[in-house]
């Protein structure tokens, strides 16, 4: 098979140059986070539809959802492409994607990260491969890792290079999440002056608001940007709960609720990603006393649904906080067998994982709705240093160290409660959470 060049002048089997055009527009559309991934996928497999590289992107699509069906379908792909390698075609790039496809189907996160890592170290223009490796990385609580894969790959980049925008709002947010919020804030702005459309890059210079506790400045932000947001898919959920957050944080309470209700649980809700906004805002809301009636209900329904499932410990965790929180006691007891039982018979990321924190995790949020916040302290605070191998962000996992505070005041441990305050509002003095706590201590 003919050898075609793509947008980053790398080598690519094809049968044809538009098929490779048609997967250079997928791959930006990816890191744009649009709607018509799809569709411009389907597109790039009328023009070519054995072409490798567009097989590994699709198994990394469907891998995304972090589903068993969809799971299942990236597994298919990957084998696809072995299949198609094996004829003797394809370049040492594709090899290399297939290499970190088969690890990441296997549950090996850290494994399909060194193969992405390392076929970057000789194709530095790989957005594709660079996207996917700070995507596992984050997934593995290594900021470290996310911004080191971006930065060893930046010396071969400019402004004229194709979703250069895009690498520098991806860069932003590892930046951000390994706490160099400076720079973090500058390569996020950077970014949107490149495209407004740039979700990520938007919710990258969030996170460092958020951090920094400027939420007034994080919601003006934000709220700038949102109208430009119509292309975007379900990622725009996400940069909605962080508007939420502000509004929480600035005690507008109903405004934080009204968001919840036109922007984060929406008609099209039903990723993880949305379970995990919509668990982790309502348990907000209701720890500040927030009555929010009956909304927990369709959040719980779709975390029955996926209760067996067991790709992300991260979003196992909120989905037992939806059934906890809805008094779905026999949904999460089937949740916790799945987990453990999967736990007892592999050796993947998420079993180890499982076994390292996320047991703890799910039983804290269950004992918390069961009245037994010493429960919660006993379980969460012993592993409340490994919490970040859940993945997600600091803001993100932030919801676990409100639960162990809440819980310990709960439970009357007075010491162990003004330590993890102090704690928290020497990291962020001005936290209203923490300011609000640090009250009913002295009170």
């Amino acid at each position: 098979m003919p050898i075609e060049i793509d947008a980053w002048g790398q080598e690519t089997t094809a049968a044809n140059a538009l098929a490779v055009e048609r997967l250079d527009g997928a791959i930006l559309a990816y890191c744009g986070m649009r709607t018509d991934i799809g569709d411009r996928m389907k597109t790039v497999f009328e023009a070519d539809p054995e072409m490798p590289m567009a097989l590994a992107a699709k198994g990394a699509f469907l891998k995304m959802f972090a589903t068993e069906k969809m799971d299942a379908a990236a597994a298919k792909s990957a084998e696809q492409l072995r299949e198609r390698l094996a004829a003797g075609d394809g370049t040492t790039r594709e090899r290399g994607h297939l290499d970190a496809l088969a690890a990441w189907v296997a549950g090996d996160l850290e494994g399909a990260c060194r193969a992405w890592e390392a076929l970057t170290i000789d194709h530095p223009r790989d957005l594709l491969a660079l996207k996917l490796a700070q995507l596992n990385r984050f997934y593995l609580g290594d900021p470290a890792g996310m911004r080191g894969a971006i930065a060893r790959a930046l010396y071969a980049w400019d402004e004229d290079a194709p979703g250069y925008g895009y690498l520098m709002g991806s860069y932003a947010f590892a930046l951000e999440e390994d706490g160099a919020y400076h720079e973090a804030e500058l390569k996020g702005r950077e970014a949107i002056e490149i495209d407004r459309t740039d979700v990520w890059a938007a919710h990258a210079v969030a996170h460092v608001m958020e951090m920094q506790g400027r939420v007034g400045q994080g919601l003006g932000w934000l709220d700038h940007l949102k109208s430009d947001w119509d292309g975007v898919h379900n990622f725009k959920h996400h940069a909605h709960w962080h508007r939420a957050l502000f509004a929480l944080e600035l005690g507008r309470l109903d405004q934080a609720l009204e968001i919840y209700d036109q922007d984060v649980w929406t008609e099209i809700a039903g990723d993880y990603l949305d379970v995990s906004n919509a668990a982790s805002l309502l348990w907000r809301l209701e720890e500040e006393g927030v009555a929010v009636g009956d909304r927990w209900a369709p959040i719980a329904d779709l975390a029955a649904e996926r209760a067996a499932e067991h790709a992300l410990v991260f979003a196992t965790g909120h989905f037992a906080m939806a059934l906890a929180a809805d008094g779905r006691g026999d949904d999460l007891e089937r949740l916790k067998h799945a987990q453990e039982a999967h736990a007892c018979t592999a050796d993947d990321t998420y079993a180890q994982v499982w076994q390292a924190c996320g047991r703890a995790l799910v039983g804290a949020a269950e004992a918390v709705r069961a009245g037994r916040p010493g429960r919660a302290v006993d379980l969460l605070a012993p592993v409340r240093d490994r919490v970040r191998l859940i993945g997600g962000s600091w803001a993100q996992r932030d919801l676990f160290e409100r639960l162990l505070i809440d819980a310990a005041l709960a439970d009357d441990r007075r010491t162990l409660a003004r330590a993890l305050v102090s704690e928290r509002l020497e990291r962020r003095p001005g936290n209203r959470f923490g300011r609000d706590r640090l009250g009913r201590l002295s009170g």
